[in-house]
C-alpha cells in the first residue's frame, strides 16, 4: 500500500468515525428528551456494523481497488455509518421542538438506508467471500435472488412514513413526519422479496460451506472463522426475535464477521495484505468489542444514572477492558515486540530444545517470525538460504539484519517486512543469538565437510594399500612360496639346481622387502624424520637427476612444522616435481618454503620452466591430491599455468593444525 492511498484509508476511516463518535456525542441530549436509547433503536448495532465493516473495509480497496469483497465492505459501513448519523440528527431535530434543517428528510433516508447495508452482509458478502468471485456460474440465481431481496426491502422501506420503525419512544406524540400516506409495496411483491432474501442468506451459507469443502487446507484454515462467524450471526439475528433482550443480541451480531475476517487477514494471510491493514483489522475489531461495551453499559446504567455519571461509570468500564483487549490485539499482529523478555525467554527454549544445527536454525527462525509477528524469516549465509520459516509476499518489502559473531559477520536474518524503529531494537536483543545459533551451523557443517574428506582421504588409503598388497606383494610371496616348494623337492635330488633356485629365491626375497620398504615409505618417508623437511626435499630432488634440476630453498629459521603439515607439503612438492617432468616437460624446477606474511603460516611454492600441464580439462588425480591434501589443512592451492611461462604452485598451510 502507497502512502498516498494509506492516507486516503485513513482519512475516509476518520470521517466514518466521525459519524460514529457524533452519535454518541448527541445520545445524553437525546436521553434527556425522552427519545429511546442507543441500544433499543437499534443504533448500537449500525454503530458497530459501521466501524467493524467500513474501517477495514477502505483499507482493502485502498490497497486493492478492484476488490468486490472490499467494495461491499466499504458499501456496507458507509451506509451504516450514514444512516446512523442521520437518525441522530433527525432524531434531535424532531424532537427538540425547534427543528434542524432538513430533520425529517434526514429521518426517512435514515430508516431505510440501512436495509441494503443489512442485507448485504449474510447474502452477496458470503456469496463472494474470500475472492470476489461466485464459486461458479451455477450460483448466479442465488446472487440474482440477493439482488431483488435488497432492491425489494429497500423499496418497501423507502415507501413508508418514517413513524413506521416499531420502536416506542421515538418521536413526540401524534408526529406523522413524511410520507404519511403511503403504505409500502404491496403485499405480495414484499412476500416474494422476503422469499428471495431468505432463499439467498441460506445459499450464502451454502456456498461457503461447498467452498469449504473443496478447498485446501491453507484456504479451509481462512474460511472456517468466517463460516463460524456467518452462522453464529445468524444464530444471534434468530435469537433476537424472542429474547426480551433482542436489540442488544442484534447489536452484537454484528461483530462476528468482521472479527473472523479480521482473524483471517492477521493470522492467516489472507489477500496478503500489507502491514498496515494487518494491524488496521486487528484493531478495528478492538474497537468495535469496545463501542459494544459502551452501548451495553448506557443501556444498562444510562437512565438510571443520567447521562454524566453514566459517562463516568462507561469510561471506567471501559479503560481497564481497553487495556487487556488491546494488549491481546497488540501480541496478536506485534508478537512480543514489546516484551524484549518474554522473547528472549522464547528464544532460550528454543536454542536448548534444538537437536541438530540446520534443526537449531529451522527452529530460530520459525521463532523470531512467531515473536515478531512477520510472515517469513530466512536465515542467510554467504550465497545460500540455510533455513526459513513461512513464504515472502510477491512485494519487496523485506528488510536484512546483518548477524555478527565476535565482530564477525557470519549471516544475514531476513525478515518479509518492513519494522518500526522500536522493533529493531527488539531484534538488536535477538539478533546475537541467532548469530550465535548460525555460527554454531557454520561449524557443524564445517565439521561435516572434514569429517567427510577425512573418510575419504582414509578410504582412498586403503584403497592404494589394497592395491598394493592385492596386486603387488600378494602375487609376489605366492611366487616366492611356489619357489620354496620347487627348492624343497630338488634337494635330494639335484642339490645344484636348488642352490640356484634358493640364490634366487633369495633376490626375490630382497626385493620383496624393497617394496613393503616403499609401501611403508610411502605413508611417512623416513627422510623426513631424519633429515627434515628441507632436507628430504632435497633428497627428493636428486632422485630426478638426469631428467630435472631440482633446487631447494628454505630460510634457516623455518618453524618447527607439525608431522601432518610437513608430510602434506612433502608430498605436494613431490607431485609437483613428477608433473614437472611427466606432463611440463621443465629442465628446471624450484622449490620455495617460508613463513608467509600471515603469522601461523606455511608458503610452498614450487616453479618449474616447462609447457604447463595443459587445459584445467586434462588436469587429472595428481592435482587433485593436492589439492585435496591442503583442502585437508584448511590451506589454500593456487596453481598459475601459462603456456609458455611455465607452471607456479603455491600452496599456504596452517602450522596450527586441529
Amino acid at each position: 500500500m502507497t502512502d498516498r492511498s494509506a492516507r486516503r484509508a485513513a482519512v475516509a476511516a476518520g470521517a466514518l468515525l466521525v459519524l460514529v463518535l457524533g452519535t454518541l456525542v448527541v445520545e445524553p441530549r437525546l436521553r434527556q428528551l425522552g427519545v429511546t436509547g442507543i441500544v433499543e433503536r437499534f443504533d448500537a448495532f449500525r454503530a458497530v456494523a459501521a466501524l467493524s465493516f467500513g474501517v477495514p473495509g477502505l483499507f482493502v480497496v485502498a490497497q486493492r481497488p478492484g476488490s468486490r469483497v472490499g467494495w461491499v465492505m466499504v458499501v456496507v459501513g458507509t451506509a451504516q455509518g450514514l444512516g446512523l448519523a442521520l437518525g441522530a440528527y433527525g432524531l434531535l431535530g424532531i424532537n427538540d421542538g425547534t427543528g434542524l434543517p432538513g430533520d425529517e428528510w434526514a429521518m426517512w433516508v435514515s430508516n431505510w438506508v440501512w436495509i441494503p447495508a443489512y442485507l448485504l452482509v449474510p447474502t452477496i458478502f458470503l456469496l463472494i467471500f474470500p475472492d470476489g468471485r461466485l464459486p461458479s456460474r451455477r450460483w448466479w440465481p442465488a446472487s440474482a435472488a440477493a439482488y431483488a431481496g435488497i432492491g425489494v426491502n429497500t423499496l418497501d422501506w423507502m415507501l413508508r412514513p418514517v413513524t413506521y420503525e416499531q420502536v416506542p419512544g421515538l418521536f413526540p406524540k401524534g408526529y406523522a413526519g413524511v410520507l404519511a400516506g403511503l403504505t409500502g409495496v404491496p403485499d405480495a411483491l414484499r412476500t416474494a422479496g422476503t422469499v428471495c432474501t431468505v432463499g439467498a442468506v441460506l445459499a450464502a451459507v451454502g456456498s461457503l460451506v461447498g467452498r469449504y469443502r473443496s478447498a485446501d487446507d491453507e484456504v479451509r484454515r481462512r474460511l472456517q472463522w468466517v463460516l463460524a462467524a456467518a452462522l453464529l450471526t445468524v444464530g444471534l439475528l434468530g435469537v433476537a426475535l424472542f429474547v426480551p433482550w433482542g436489540p442488544v443480541i442484534v447489536a452484537l451480531a454484528a461483530v462476528p464477521l468482521p472479527v473472523a475476517v479480521s482473524v483471517a487477514v492477521v493470522a492467516h494471510r489472507l489477500w496478503d495484505l500489507d502491514l498496515l491493514l494487518s494491524r488496521a483489522l486487528a484493531f478495528g475489531a478492538v474497537s468495535v468489542a469496545l463501542l459494544a461495551a459502551y452501548a451495553l453499559v448506557a443501556a444498562t446504567l444510562g437512565n438510571a444514572i443520567g447521562s454524566g455519571a453514566s459517562a463516568l461509570i462507561v469510561a471506567l468500564a471501559v479503560h481497564p477492558l481497553y487495556l487487556r483487549v488491546s494488549a491481546a490485539a497488540n501480541r496478536l499482529v506485534y508478537g512480543d515486540r514489546d516484551d524484549p523478555a518474554r522473547a528472549l525467554r522464547r528464544l532460550g527454549v528454543r536454542l536448548s530444545d534444538a537437536g541438530a544445527p540446520g534443526d537449531l536454525l529451522e527452529r530460530m527462525a520459525a521463532e523470531v517470525g512467531r515473536v515478531l509477528r512477520i510472515h517469513y524469516v530466512a536465515v542467510e549465509e554467504p550465497g545460500a538460504v540455510v533455513a526459513s520459516w513461512g513464504r515472502p509476499s510477491g512485494a519487496d518489502t523485506s528488510e536484512s539484519v546483518p548477524l555478527l559473531y565476535q565482530g564477525e559477520r557470519v549471516g544475514t536474518l531476513v525478515l518479509g517486512e518492513r519494522l518500526r524503529p522500536k522493533d529493531r531494537a527488539l531484534l538488536a536483543q535477538l539478533a546475537p543469538h541467532v548469530a550465535v545459533a548460525v555460527r554454531a551451523h557454520r561449524l557443524g557443517a564445517d565439521l561435516e565437510r572434514s569429517h567427510g574428506r577425512l573418510l575419504a582421504a582414509r578410504q582412498e588409503e586403503r584403497d592404494r594399500l589394497l592395491y598394493e598388497l592385492h596386486d603387488g606383494l600378494g602375487p609376489t610371496l605366492a611366487a616366492l612360496a611356489l619357489q620354496v616348494d620347487r627348492g624343497r623337492r630338488l634337494v635330494d635330488t639335484d642339490p645344484e639346481g636348488a642352490k640356484r633356485v634358493m640364490d634366487e629365491l633369495s633376490g626375490r626375497i630382497r626385493g620383496t622387502v624393497e617394496n613393503v620398504r616403499a609401501i611403508v615409505n610411502d605413508l611417512r618417508p623416513p627422510p623426513l624424520d631424519t633429515l627434515g623437511l628441507t632436507g628430504a626435499l632435497a633428497e627428493l630432488g636428486r632422485g630426478f637427476a638426469g631428467d630435472l634440476a631440482v633446487e631447494v630453498e628454505a630460510p634457516p629459521d623455518l618453524p618447527a612444522l607439525p608431522p601432518p603439515v610437513e608430510l602434506a607439503a612433502y608430498r605436494i612438492a613431490a607431485e609437483a616435481m613428477t608433473n614437472a617432468v611427466r606432463h611440463a616437460m621443465a629442465s628446471r624446477c624450484t622449490v620455495s618454503l617460508r613463513a608467509s606474511d600471515a603469522p601461523g603460516v606455511l608458503e610452498l611454492r614450487v616453479d618449474d620452466d616447462g609447457v604447463g600441464v595443459g587445459a584445467p580439462a586434462r588436469h587429472g588425480f595428481g592435482l587433485a591430491s593436492m589439492r585435496r591434501r591442503s583442502e585437508e589443512l584448511n590451506g589454500t592451492f593456487e596453481l598459475l599455468d601459462q603456456a609458455g611461462a611455465g607452471t607456479h604452485l603455491v600452496v599456504r598451510l596452517p602450522l596450527a593444525v586441529r
